[in-house]
């Protein structure tokens, strides 16, 4: 594997999760309040940005 499908692969990662987070808020899971959904999310994104700067 080459560096880039690894750094792919991580940010594939990253988003699915952000994704996830914004459909259990969506979806009003009880286990979560929007807030910390919406932190998860947050963070979720903030590493995909990282990542990303780091491949430039």
């Amino acid at each position: 594997m080459t560096e880039e499908s690894d750094a792919e692969r991580g940010t594939e990662y990253h988003l699915r999760a952000a994704l996830n987070h914004l459909g259990e808020a969506q979806d009003g899971d009880l286990r979560k309040t929007n807030a910390v959904a919406l932190e998860e999310v947050s963070n979720t994104v903030s590493s995909v940005l990282r990542e990303h700067e780091q491949d430039e």
